[in-house]
């Protein structure tokens, strides 16, 4: 993998990345407890988000709100180029507290209405993201990125009130993984399990894996277990105990909990706070 440039804090961190021969067993599905804007620029590759799996074409902007799985499948050996931004909503604090930039990652259903072609913009986002290089550091200036980044979310922002304006007709009939995985979101932290959701859809349990993880290339209980780490994460981060948070997410036992949390972030709630202050 080459790298081009990267910028990293605890709000934000920026990318510019080639893979020469991408290889397909290094893009699996995963969950941020983050943002995400991925911005295509070569290769032969599909995005997955949620249930929804779309071909990327050069210039091609995808939008990730936490929790939302996500996946590239990589469809042919040329060069994938791309830049990616994972922010917290934090970032938006001082200058937007209503988080109103943020409209274009939560105000909609998951996995759809994330998609734009270069065109829907006013201002190219490539324009803007090649100018958040930075030649100062490999850490580089924080000044410059924020600048670009937050009139990156500007004209996310204007492109999302456009296609929102425009109609959606959701598919009439529903696959079952799309109606597997809307149940899921309805339940994420009640006390259900595979087979609960397979006999609330009227489907074997072997039927249901077998479709769900064609789909969105989790299992069920990996994507249950996936959002709610992810939120858990979240929750810790804010202050709230891991001892309670475990509890709030679903979890039925935190030593569990725990050694779930360690494999999934590779540090621990306690180290993960820690880190944060």
């Amino acid at each position: 993998m080459a790298v081009y440039n990267i910028y990293g804090d605890s709000q934000l961190l920026y990318r510019h990345l080639t893979d020469e021969t991408p290889n397909n067993d290094l893009f699996y599905m995963h969950i941020h407890d983050q943002c995400e804007i991925l911005y295509f620029v070569s290769g032969a590759a599909s995005c997955t988000v949620e249930t929804e799996t779309r071909p990327l074409i050069p210039d091609t902007l995808v939008l990730m709100r936490p929790m939302e799985s996500h996946c590239i499948t990589i469809l042919d050996n040329e060069p994938y180029e791309r830049y990616t931004i994972n922010f917290s909503d934090d970032i938006l604090n001082a200058i937007d507290p209503e988080h109103k930039l943020l409209a274009p990652f939560y105000d909609r259903p998951l996995g759809v209405r994330n998609v734009y072609r270069a065109d829907e913009f006013t201002i190219p986002p490539l324009q803007l993201l090649s100018a958040m290089q930075t030649q100062n550091s490999k850490r580089g200036d924080r000044l410059a990125v924020m600048t670009y980044f937050f009139a990156l979310l500007g004209e996310i922002n204007r492109a999302f009130a456009a296609k929102k304006d425009s109609a959606y007709h959701p598919p009439q009939n529903k696959s079952l993984a799309v109606e597997a995985s809307e149940y899921i979101n309805a339940h994420l932290f009640d006390d259900i399990s595979v087979q609960s959701i397979a006999d609330k859809l009227f489907v074997s349990v072997s039927q249901l894996n077998r479709q769900f993880k064609k789909t969105t290339g989790f299992s069920p209980w990996e994507y249950i277990v996936g959002k709610r780490l992810a939120t858990a994460r979240n929750l810790i981060k804010t202050g709230v105990p891991a001892t309670h948070a475990y509890v709030q997410c679903g979890f039925n036992d935190y030593s569990s909990f725990y050694r779930l949390y360690l494999k999934r972030f590779g540090i621990s709630p306690k180290s993960d706070i820690e880190n944060k202050e």
